[in-house]
């Protein structure tokens, strides 16, 4: 535990010195939330049949905001390189699991974002607060956190299932890219999925993506009881480890195959 704690560190420290492109991302990020805001709150304003107002539409796309930017992973192309450049090698020599390791190294750049972002987040709450209606309790904040973290973990599962991939192929970028178009979809990122027909929704259910944005987001807005969120909880642990066991299945077969050139 302290070997890993100790990556923690260093990685923390290492992210503090690009504290700027961290700002800066998020900064860029405002252009599809403020993209996204218009074009809904145009369509709610042109129909009667949108199941969300003015106030639902602002406050869907400012907790996506935040969610989304918590509970993105970073880590699929230093994986695919480590593998596909040999520097695997070195990894394999120490005494840590390289999934905790890769754990390590994302992790500090969530705390980073949080912190660093936490004023400008103030500030574009503060501009919104009129068209913002968040109540959130104390006990709905823990869970949202614990619907957030298991988003967090379901993503970096993910991206290090693809990262493995270059095991077996050279570049994992176009498997990468398509799979992150349907996360986002399937996380309602783009869209709030209460639109889509009971059909389309109860599919898009059935995939991991929905618990790293869109449950998280509608918890909080009040849309999905607290029982229910409980049972989102159980429901992406269940993910997590079912990912996890992909991902060992994925690891152990792979380096019957790695040649350990490099590094």
């Amino acid at each position: 535990m302290r070997t890993y704690c100790r990556i923690f560190r260093t990685s923390l420290a290492s992210q503090l010195e690009y504290r700027v492109n961290f700002i800066s991302s998020f900064l860029f990020s405002l252009v599809p939330f403020g993209v996204n805001t218009l074009l809904w709150i145009a369509a709610a304003q042109g129909s009667e049949d949108m199941p969300l107002g003015t106030e639902d539409i602002v406050t869907y796309y400012f907790v996506t905001l935040i969610v989304s930017n918590v509970t993105t992973t970073v880590s699929v192309f230093r994986i695919s390189d480590d593998i596909r450049l040999g520097d695997l090698n070195r990894h394999l020599l120490k005494p840590c699991s390289y999934a905790l390791y890769q754990l390590m190294l994302d992790l500090p750049q969530r705390v980073v974002f949080i912190v660093l972002n936490a004023v400008p987040l103030t500030i574009l709450y503060v501009l919104l607060q009129k068209h913002i209606a968040l109540h959130p309790t104390g006990s709905n904040v823990i869970v949202f956190a614990a619907l957030s973290a298991a988003g967090y973990l379901i993503n970096f599962l993910i991206d290090f299932l693809i990262g493995l991939y270059s095991f077996y192929f050279s570049r994992v970028s176009s498997l990468y890219t398509s799979i992150r178009v349907l996360r986002n979809i399937s996380a309602g990122t783009i869209f709030p999925l209460l639109l889509l027909p009971d059909s389309f929704f109860n599919l898009l259910n059935l995939l991991p993506f929905i618990h790293t944005s869109y449950i998280p987001t509608m918890f909080l807005l009040g849309h999905i009881p607290a029982e229910a969120a409980c049972a989102g909880i159980f429901k992406a642990i269940g993910w997590v480890f079912l990912l996890s066991a992909a991902c060992a299945l994925l690891w152990k077969r792979g380096m019957r195959r790695y040649s350990a050139y490099g590094g």
